[in-house]
């Protein structure tokens, strides 16, 4: 049994001033649990990055936060040395660099150069870069703007195109961020005040005792997943793809962890009522 004590209230995103995320808030969480890839897509100015970066902030992260359509690759890895012996690489690190990061958000990752996205694949997917692996990484983030051949309206997001399928099927949940009509008159007030702009959010206790409580149940889970995760899982994805709707075997199986973790974040994971969670927040559509 964990020690850690179970949080004392349900935790909200708007504890941290993050608001209009209601809808996906149980899958966000459930990525902080499972810490699997999660990608934020939305038009410009709802709140993707800040809602990262707050997170980040929160949980007390060393992170990284970068520009994918500006940045260079020695951007992320520092400028490369042979070692005194001259029989491998090493890399000059500066405080930009990824290799002592918790948490990265790659922003704008529709935008990058088809050769960065290539190189951050290797990040994304096995927390690796260069080959050599990132040890200390737990969260890796993207967000980006809908892809050309999603637009409608009047907004024209030039240069935003869809991910690279195999990059995009290695997002465990995608998540829509809400624009200004989809958010009730309380958040719009909320966002509108202009208190607290520009500070730090400082480390919250209550979200780092609740995801490391909620981890603790997920490991421990996911060891012996729940019949009815798997059943429910598979029996979706199948009719997924029998619908020409293509879901990866991989992409079933983030499914599966992502819904034994949204389950312990609602807190039904002892009461066996896996129907109750909201599924469309888990079952996201697939980017590209």
């Amino acid at each position: 049994m964990s020690s850690i004590r179970p949080p004392r209230a349900p935790f909200r995103l708007a504890d941290l001033g993050v608001y209009g995320f209601d809808r996906f808030e149980t899958a966000i969480l459930a990525a902080l649990v499972t810490e699997d890839p999660l990608l934020l897509v939305g038009r410009s100015g709802t709140g993707k990055t800040f809602l990262l970066n707050t997170l980040s902030e929160a949980l007390g992260l060393e992170h990284r936060h970068y520009n994918a359509s500006l940045i260079s690759f020695d951007d992320l890895v520092g400028f490369p040395y042979p070692d005194e012996a001259h029989t491998t690489v090493r890399f000059l690190e500066t405080p930009a660099t990824v290799w002592g990061a918790e948490s990265v958000l790659i922003d704008e990752i529709s935008r990058c150069k088809p050769e960065h996205q290539n190189r951050l694949f290797s990040l994304v997917h096995e927390r690796k870069l260069q080959g050599l692996p990132l040890k200390r990484l737990r969260y890796r983030w993207a967000a980006m703007n809908p892809c050309t051949s999603d637009q409608g309206g009047t907004e024209d997001y030039s240069g935003s195109e869809a991910l690279d399928p195999a990059l995009a099927d290695r997002f465990a949940l995608v998540v829509t961020a809400a624009d200004w009509g989809d958010l009730t008159n309380a958040q719009q007030q909320a966002i509108v005040a202009p208190s607290g702009e520009g500070m730090v959010t400082p480390r919250n206790d209550a979200l780092c005792n609740a995801v490391s409580h909620w981890r603790a149940q997920f490991i421990e889970q996911a060891n012996a997943c729940p019949k009815q995760v798997t059943t429910y899982v598979t029996t979706v994805v199948s009719a997924l793809n029998g619908a020409c709707v293509r879901i990866s075997p991989r992409r079933a199986r983030l499914l599966a962890r992502s819904l034994v973790a949204a389950t312990i974040v609602a807190g039904r994971a002892t009461s066996g009522t896996y129907k109750s969670v909201n599924r469309r927040a888990i079952l996201t559509r697939q980017t590209g």
